[in-house]
């Protein structure tokens, strides 16, 4: 678990540093005050990047040049001490006060997931968000994952290189043999994965909507009666006029059926907004499973996205089987604090983040 960090010059954060309690940690404010700024910083220390922005200015205090994060991972035998600085044109990572190149070093480390209010568009957005879902699952459960989707890339990349100048179909096609191979050991990886991760998501999905006949349906990317070669082959021709690669992995998109229908075309945003809760839930206990690492969760604005009782409802979920979580939320009638095992409260104003030891606090600060 993080056991507590400390926070320069992140947006209205100009300098603090708490610790967190090992199981919920409940920040409330009035919007504006740095609640969310709080998780971002959580997610910069773990990850080296913004779930918020990819422009590092607009991360960083406005007064200032760089950001930097210090933060403590205690695990069952050790102490990991990591810290990040972010300036406009470099980045740092140290881990117990060595320089770390490898961004996927520190991913490893402390796995965090967020889920804000963007987080509906891993359903209702494009397929990539769904691959990167997928993607994110296989980093921390397969180890072979990283070099495979390396690699997968790096030919992508240059095969659709050469498809833009017109090269000749002769040097094209070493690089068409590479992307095949790693496509399909990287479609099957994926595929293993889901099928994995299915069971999990019913059960979550079951818990939070009702009995349903619940299905993960993964669309590779190409036919299923062909090899990812041949299919690239025999399309050789779509691909010039396109100068892109039109078949593969990187096409592919994971679908959510609800007896026998696309979940898309029945639900209501609340009811999609807890599937991904359920698909979310579902990879922290599956990277549980696998290789016992708990994930940080991350639960931006939860009285906002759901109501009293599907919060309630959520939560008691987490209590039951999860590790440590994070809340914001700007009015704490809106989150069943009373029905929480081991809540740890902060009071979150201008960039200031203060410790409540009791849960009768006002919400009309």
């Amino acid at each position: 678990m993080l056991a507590d960090i400390n926070i320069c010059d992140v947006r209205n954060i100009k300098n603090t540093t708490f610790e967190f309690g090992p199981r919920f940690n409940v920040f409330y404010g009035e919007n504006g005050g740095g609640k969310t700024s709080v998780l971002e910083s959580i997610y910069l220390l773990a990850t080296a990047k913004s779930f918020r922005s990819s422009q590092v200015r607009k991360i960083i205090n406005e007064n200032k040049q760089s950001l930097v994060i210090f933060g403590r991972i205690k695990g069952e035998n050790e102490s990991i001490k990591v810290g990040i600085e972010k300036a406009l044109n470099s980045s740092t990572i140290r881990v117990n006060g060595s320089n770390l190149k490898s961004v996927s070093e520190l991913a490893e480390l402390l796995p965090v997931l967020v889920i804000e209010q963007d987080s509906h568009k891993l359903l209702e957005a494009g397929p990539q968000w769904r691959r990167k879902f997928l993607d994110w699952g296989l980093f921390h459960v397969k180890h072979e994952f990283t070099s495979i989707w390396s690699s997968y890339n790096k030919n992508l990349k240059q095969r659709n290189a050469l498809l833009a100048q017109g090269t000749d179909s002769t040097l094209l096609n070493s690089w068409t043999i590479g992307l095949s191979e790693d496509g399909e050991i990287y479609s099957k990886l994926r595929s293993d994965y889901i099928n994995d991760l299915a069971p999990f998501f019913k059960h979550y999905a079951e818990h939070l909507l009702g009995k349903a006949d619940y299905e993960l349906i993964y669309k590779r990317g190409w036919p299923k009666e062909v090899s990812l070669f041949e299919c690239i082959s025999s399309h050789f021709s779509r691909d010039i006029q396109s100068g892109r690669t039109n078949y593969g992995p990187h096409r592919a998109d994971l679908l959510i059926y609800k007896n026998g229908k696309d979940v898309r075309d029945l639900v209501s945003r609340g009811q999609q907004k807890l599937l991904v809760y359920a698909l979310n839930l579902a990879q922290v206990s599956l990277l549980k499973r696998i290789n016992g690492k708990e994930t940080m969760l991350l639960l931006d604005d939860l009285g906002s996205e759901l109501d009293l009782g599907h919060s309630a409802n959520l939560l008691t979920l987490l209590d039951q089987s999860f590790g440590q979580v994070c809340i914001t939320t700007a009015n704490l009638n809106t989150i069943p604090l009373a029905d929480m095992n081991d809540v740890k409260l902060f009071h979150v104003k201008h960039g200031s983040i203060e410790v409540i030891n009791e849960l009768s606090v006002n919400n009309d600060e």
